[in-house]
């Protein structure tokens, strides 16, 4: 390890997490201790892998962890916050609906409708959401219990893609989409994004490939997902579709 980077108290440490049938490896659990030790050296200017080398993490779970804060408190992300909100006001005006579920809701935006039916959910149980469940799960489950919502809100830290087509399924009148993955295009990274959107070359790695995708995954589900607003930032974007009824005529022409 790099001599100037002071190395983290032992008792700073957390426990290992028991390993289960769904991980290769015995994570050890975050202490306040641990992450307060990463946010100073963070201040101190070291990188995030001298950060991890310091605590003796990988750089994943660093940057992961310190990202996850910032959004507790509310400042991932936050040059594009002011813009995005107002983008959301605007569809709102625009769609006019009456219940949102709102799957990845640290701090919703939506709390301010009083008029509004308001889901909410967050996997980190420290926050005051109506379910702190991983979304996926969630979106199953209300699914089972053939919940509907006239807007449902997918705005997460990393991708969404596994709740694409339940989404889909339950939004009545919009569905708006927040796409991290753009920020591996960033790394040239097309492990993700071949996976799971049949994107294989760098050039066909944009936001319009990865909305067609979506608006097919709308069309087996006998909807049209029209884009009202687009936006896009450094390493994310978050687009805003309507939903309406899509019809299939062809057999009758």
């Amino acid at each position: 390890m790099d001599k100037r980077v002071p190395k983290m108290p032992s008792e700073y440490k957390g426990d290992k997490i028991e390993k289960t049938e769904y991980t290769k490896t015995a994570p050890r659990r975050w202490t306040d201790k641990e992450l307060e030790w990463c946010k100073q050296l963070k201040k101190e200017g070291y990188t995030n892998k001298e950060v991890a080398e310091s605590v003796d993490r990988t750089i994943v779970s660093v940057r992961i962890k310190l990202k996850r804060e910032k959004k507790k408190n509310g400042t991932y992300n936050a040059p594009h916050k002011d813009k995005k909100y107002q983008t959301n006001t605007n569809f709102m005006e625009y769609l006019q609906p009456n219940s949102v579920l709102d799957l990845y809701s640290a701090n919703s935006y939506y709390k301010r409708y009083d008029n509004i039916d308001l889901t909410t959910n967050d996997i980190n149980e420290s926050f005051d959401t109506d379910y702190n469940l991983d979304a996926h799960k969630l979106i199953c489950k209300l699914y089972y219990d053939n919940k509907k919502y006239d807007l449902i809100d997918l705005d997460p830290f990393g991708s969404a893609f596994d709740s694409f087509d339940l989404a889909i399924k339950m939004a009545q009148k919009g569905l708006i989409i927040t796409f991290g993955e753009m920020g591996h295009k960033r790394f040239k990274r097309l492990d993700y994004v071949s996976r799971y959107y049949d994107i294989y070359k760098l050039e066909d790695f944009n936001i319009d490939n990865l909305i067609s995708y979506v608006q097919n995954i709308g069309i087996r589900n006998k909807k049209k997902l029209s884009v009202v607003y687009k936006k896009e930032w450094k390493n994310i974007a978050r687009v805003y579709f309507e939903i309406a009824e899509h019809k299939i005529t062809e057999q009758w022409e």
